[in-house]
């Protein structure tokens, strides 16, 4: 089983959190932007490096706030890093991924109604915004 590190940036701003807009064969879904870390790379320069291809946002790493674990059908074992980041700066978005169809501001008031993967993670990031404190340990997560 390969193990792959993945990053993800949680934006939090103006009551309402960054994410990417995909759309497979089931229709419309978000995730945070983020993605696998390169050989060599620190995990802050892939959060921001990920944020800069994504959304066309520069960021600033604040700290990490969740970890989270999944075991994929491909049999890859995958821990992903959740940081909390905020906007710095605009530049030009380089690579999306596939499927990726653009941005979206979810407000936080509306969140668990919306298609965040994993469907959990809504109410864990809706908590910690009302300073609810969370486990950051999330374990495995649907």
């Amino acid at each position: 089983m390969k193990i792959r590190n993945s990053v993800k940036a949680i934006i939090i701003q103006d009551n309402k959190l960054l994410v990417t807009k995909l759309e497979d064969e089931d229709g419309i879904y978000y995730l945070l932007p983020g993605g696998g870390q390169e050989a060599g790379e620190k995990m802050h320069d892939t959060v921001i490096r990920e944020c800069m291809e994504e959304t066309g946002y520069i960021v600033e790493v604040q700290g990490l706030m969740f970890i989270r674990e999944c075991f994929l059908v491909a049999g890859t074992h995958r821990v992903e890093m959740m940081f909390r980041c905020q906007i710095i700066g605009e530049t030009q978005r380089t690579i999306m991924d596939q499927n990726q169809l653009g941005i979206e501001w979810i407000d936080m008031d509306r969140i668990e109604d919306k298609p965040l993967f994993p469907a959990e993670l809504r109410t864990r990031i809706k908590l910690s915004h009302v300073n609810v404190e969370q486990p950051i340990y999330l374990g495995e997560m649907q």
